[in-house]
């Protein structure tokens, strides 16, 4: 059975303020709570206000809980690499235990350079720390006392409080955008999440190829909840009309990334080639191209047949609808396109 899930990113938008973007977020997560989407996904972006406001996603778990009656909430992804995995594993148990058990562990390790300039953490480091801190989380979760060596953290005879009401722990779910990270975590055997706009299509088609190769070889068997995919999806009249509604959204969603690449400092360096990268994007956007190979947005009858293929083909458990890409879209045109697919697209592919 196919579940449905909502990503949320909350970037500033001009002439509203941060606490409004957060009121509208809830709202409409718990528009998506009343219409039977599954799960509510939060980002977590740190420094880049443009882009996200959400640094701290588990902060909202709680409350979001408080404004709904069943949709789960996930994280989008925690950047382990970037948090001490004991307050990690105590905040999440926390979120975990005061919305009823309702978390959806996402993590992951992250790529985006200015968070890593701003914790003073280096990406070369971000797979090791990952792997450690997830593996002291589970330890935090199932073991009533525990320790650990690590190469970058230590824990004697600790224990971590509270458990989570969820057991043995709130599901984990691992992003992936790179065939290094789809490989790693094959190899691993945990259920993964990835998104179209960080891995298109054609590149998912090899990266997944490869996840499987991987599962297998470690004898892991593919499960129920192995695999979420989250897409940018609008739903519209006509194709052309959908399209057209989310032009502007796609070419500010590439502005608002260019932004945060551009206030790192010239002198961190790692970050130029993919500033010139996201600039050229700008200067001449593949629109066409976006529209084929990493977003849905269509009338009923192609949102359908393209997120169907999708399901089969990647063995989709979970379907994740980014509604507004770029928070361009009025607030009304986002509700009905969320009604919408909630009663012509989702019964369908249930």
């Amino acid at each position: 059975m196919t579940r449905f899930g909502l990503f949320f990113q909350a970037s500033e938008a001009p002439g509203r303020s941060h606490a409004e973007r957060f009121a509208e977020m809830l709202d409409l997560i718990a528009l998506g709570d009343e219409l039977g989407f599954d799960v509510a996904w939060l980002a977590e972006i740190h420094f880049g206000g443009a882009f996200s406001l959400l640094s701290s996603p588990l902060m909202a778990v709680p409350t979001i809980a408080q404004r709904t009656r069943r949709i789960r909430i996930g994280t989008a992804v925690v950047l382990l690499p970037l948090h001490h995995p004991l307050s990690c594993a105590e905040q999440a148990a926390t979120a975990d235990l005061l919305s009823g058990g309702r978390l959806e562990f996402g993590v992951g390790r992250g790529s985006i350079p200015s968070q890593f300039h701003g914790f003073r953490v280096p990406v070369a480091e971000n797979r090791a720390r990952f792997d450690e801190a997830l593996d002291i989380i589970r330890l935090a979760w199932t073991r009533e006392r525990f320790s650990y060596r690590g190469k970058f953290y230590q824990v004697e005879d600790l224990a971590v409080v509270p458990k989570p009401v969820q057991r043995p722990h709130p599901p984990i779910r691992v992003a992936v955008h790179t065939a290094e990270s789809f490989a790693h975590i094959g190899d691993k055997g945990l259920p993964i999440y990835s998104g179209t706009t960080t891995t298109p299509l054609p590149q998912l088609r090899e990266c997944m190829a490869l996840y499987r190769e991987r599962l297998a070889a470690g004898g892991h068997p593919w499960q129920r909840d192995q695999m979420a995919l989250m897409l940018p999806v609008h739903l519209g009249d006509s194709g052309a009309a959908a399209r057209d509604a989310m032009r502007p959204g796609v070419l500010q969603y590439y502005q608002n990334l260019r932004t945060i690449f551009a206030q790192i400092p010239a002198s961190y360096g790692d970050h130029l080639p993919r500033l010139r990268s996201i600039e050229e994007t700008i200067a001449n956007l593949p629109f066409e191209k976006f529209c084929r190979d990493q977003a849905v947005f269509g009338d009923v009858a192609e949102v359908v047949d393209r997120l169907q293929a999708a399901r089969d083909e990647f063995g989709l458990s979970q379907i994740i609808c980014w509604f507004d890409q770029g928070s361009r879209l009025p607030r009304a045109e986002v509700e009905r396109a969320m009604r919408r697919f909630a009663d012509q697209v989702m019964p369908k592919l249930a």
